[in-house]
């Protein structure tokens, strides 16, 4: 549906209760003044949403692959969809942080190594397992929290509208690697696909 862009964003006040506070209790934020543990607080949601933007960013990169990469037409045809979708997410990320956050974090290291792996391999079921699997997957718990936390309802829905197209993308991606998934491949093709797996988690850290 159409959000409501017109919604004030205060980030002083902030958006979310300020009892829920990750960094409570670790000395480095406990020596900080009341200002300042304002200011780091926005700082780590600006941080945040950035990841979330530049993962929508890389998932719009390889869903463009995909539509290329995939050897069947309704893989392909359904690859066309996603990228529409990716495009929407970034257009959203990105507007939210302009208009209501004003700033952009770069990307995470752990992040961009992750993608550049799934972007530089050319077998689709790869791009599949990394990005509709993995990225996804982990994209999928991140949005649920931060949509159950925040106090803004501008990004409550955003990121309610982001998850069905995500929900969707994880669902066909199983669906289609469960097809392939062990019967057409050899053991040795299998474990190539666990190594790769394994490779994933261990760069880009839970």
């Amino acid at each position: 549906g159409l959000l409501a862009w017109e919604t004030d964003v205060d980030l002083e006040k902030g958006i979310f209760p300020r009892e829920i506070n990750p960094f409570a209790g670790y000395p480095f934020f406990e020596k900080m003044t009341e200002k300042e543990q304002t200011r780091f607080g926005i700082e780590d949601i600006r941080w945040t949403l950035s990841q979330f933007l530049h993962g929508e960013q890389g998932a719009l990169l390889v869903a463009g692959q995909l539509v290329d990469a995939v050897p069947w037409l309704d893989g392909k045809l359904y690859a066309s969809t996603q990228v529409m979708d990716e495009a929407r997410h970034v257009e959203v990320y990105d507007r939210y942080l302009r208009q209501k956050m004003g700033i952009e974090w770069p990307i995470n290291t752990h992040l961009k190594k992750m993608l550049d792996i799934v972007l530089k391999d050319s077998r689709w079921d790869f791009k599949y397992l990394g990005m509709q699997i993995i990225l996804e997957g982990l994209a999928m718990a991140a949005f649920g929290q931060m949509r159950d936390l925040t106090t803004c309802p501008l990004l409550r829905d955003l990121i309610t509208n982001v998850m069905r197209d995500e929900a969707r993308h994880v669902a066909f991606g199983v669906l289609a690697l469960e097809s392939l998934y062990p019967k057409e491949l050899s053991s040795s093709e299998l474990r190539e696909r666990e190594d790769f797996v394994i490779e994933a988690t261990e760069t880009f850290p839970i």
